[in-house]
């Protein structure tokens, strides 16, 4: 049984999404049969309670009594609600009397750099962050960005220890399993807009909501209706309230276990660049942004960019004017069916069950084994350009787009000389890929392991899994692998599968074994 224990905290300065996204990745390694833990400071807002009520231990760490003395030199130092180098300390006591060395710690808080993560790494096996912001160095194995940014394969460069896993982009956003299974069954929203989504987050200490109320109330539209999420013990939720008596069209909620449902209802949506933004992207909704905090505002430019959403400025730049007439804009001109075909097809919704395959890999695990398909075209040129792929390839320079899909085609129509395998999880999520060709009397082997399951034990099972798919189809035959003479790990690889092993003269290995 893996033992995880996350490390974040909520408030109404830090929002409830750090929590939120947590408590999915909670659920999911539960599933899995992980024992999951949470370590939160009681801050104002702090969501303990609800944790503990969604079947999960938490160790609390005291209120902040003295937010003066916190900096740390990082830009959200305040929101530890502690020094440093005392809130590591205070980690560390909690997890100590676990007795068990966790398998993982996991780290949510904008609060906590490398200091601190060095100090507590001695009780844990690994440490797995998850981050937005690329504005502090971290000691961790695996690092989760969700978002979206033209740099993300260089935002992290000279923060992370040399063999850091990465995984980036929205593939990644920890989404609750309900937005992968309305991915493929909400309709594009088209046409005249009937209902209006707003929720800014769990923070909103500015009342953006308040302000959009009243720039739609300003509209008199009597035939829209709005939903509207307040979270637990926002500071505006009676001004809010005392606001919308007397028109019945607009519907305020509280606290909800998910607010899909209510996605999947609306035509647009009004709110914040926080973690809602690819809840929304999934479920192809259109949105109309305000940026409530600093770290939204690249994200909201990027997603401007690739025409995503309509992004009206930072909360100090927008008024109930700008809102009113970006509401009666989109109103009166109605919705193109692409602005939401574009938007789904950015976040499938699957994020977490990636993120968990990466974090639960062992060699052990059961694996399942398909042809590639047309649509593994982007993923196989993924990992094919990947930076140590090209290293250990015996053409090391990179691959044009335009040149793998040339190749990738021929292999996918040489039926009987050649065959392509993925190599997947339990749960359908890619390890890498095996490919045999047949060359004469034999079939030459190459194989690639996904970057973000490397270091894990698993290019064994990965090509041993691929062998007994071929040995099902053309068993007796001879499998031939070349690998380079520096490449060791994948000759420990072949030895270990009993491949016999001689030399070619020219710094490779020939590696040859009969199925």
């Amino acid at each position: 049984m893996f033992h995880f224990v996350i490390r974040t905290d909520s408030s109404h300065s830090i929002g409830t999404g750090h929590v939120t996204r947590c408590l999915t990745l909670a659920d999911a390694l539960n599933k899995k049969g992980a024992h999951v833990s949470f370590i939160c400071r009681e801050h104002e807002g702090h969501l303990c309670d609800l944790i503990k009520r969604r079947g999960y231990p938490v160790h609390r760490l005291p209120k902040p009594k003295d937010t003066t003395n916190t900096d740390s030199g990082l830009s959200h130092s305040a929101w530890l609600g502690a020094q440093w180098q005392q809130d590591a300390d205070q980690t560390s006591a909690c997890i100590q009397s676990l007795e068990i060395e966790p398998d993982w710690l996991v780290i949510d808080h904008y609060g906590i750099d490398y200091r601190w993560e060095r100090t507590v790494r001695p009780l844990v096996s690994r440490i797995f962050v998850i981050d937005d912001l690329a504005d502090r160095d971290h000691d961790c194995d695996v690092l989760l960005d969700q978002n979206l940014f033209a740099d993300m394969q260089t935002r992290y460069s000279g923060m992370v220890p040399k063999n850091c896993t990465f995984l980036l982009g929205p593939d990644y956003a920890l989404l609750q399993p309900v937005y992968a299974d309305l991915h493929d069954r909400i309709p594009p929203r088209e046409g005249s807009i009937q209902r209006i989504f707003i929720s800014f987050g769990g923070a909103d200490s500015d009342n953006l909501t308040g302000r959009t109320l009243t720039a739609f109330l300003n509209l008199k539209q009597t035939d829209i209706e709005i939903d509207v999420v307040l979270s637990e013990n926002r500071p505006h939720t009676a001004t809010i309230e005392r606001q919308i008596t007397k028109h019945p069209t607009i519907h305020v909620y509280g606290a909800l276990p998910t607010l899909a449902p209510l996605m999947g209802k609306a035509d647009i949506a009004i709110g914040g660049a926080g973690t809602t933004t690819w809840e929304r992207l999934c479920l192809g909704l259109p949105a109309i942004v305000i940026t409530l905090a600093e770290n939204q505002r690249p994200i909201a430019n990027g997603l401007t960019e690739k025409g995503l959403i309509r992004y009206l400025g930072h909360k100090d730049e927008v008024s109930v004017q700008d809102i009113q007439q970006a509401l009666s804009e989109q109103i009166k001109y109605e919705l193109d069916g692409n602005w939401s075909i574009k938007c789904r097809q950015i976040v499938d919704g699957r994020g977490v069950d990636r993120v968990c395959a990466v974090l639960t890999a062992t060699p052990d695990m059961p694996l399942h084994v398909r042809h590639a398909r047309l649509s593994d075209e982007e993923l196989l040129f993924t990992w094919a350009n990947d930076l140590i792929t090209r290293k250990n390839s015996f053409s090391p320079e990179p691959i044009p787009e335009e040149t793998h899909r040339k190749w990738f085609h021929e292999k996918l129509r040489n039926i009987e000389g050649c065959k392509l395998y993925i190599v997947e999880t339990e749960d359908c999520i890619p390890l890498g890929q095996v490919r045999f060709e047949r060359n004469e009397e034999a079939w030459k082997i190459d194989y690639s392991l996904a970057p973000q399951f490397r270091g894990r034990g698993l290019a064994r099972p990965l090509l041993e899994s691929a062998m007994q798919q071929l040995r099902s189809l053309y068993k007796g035959v001879l499998v031939v692998g070349e690998v380079k003479g520096e490449n060791v790990r994948s000759q420990r690889v072949f030895e270990s599968l009993g491949f016999n092993a001689q030399s070619n003269g020219k710094g490779s290995i020939i590696y040859q074994h009969l199925l």
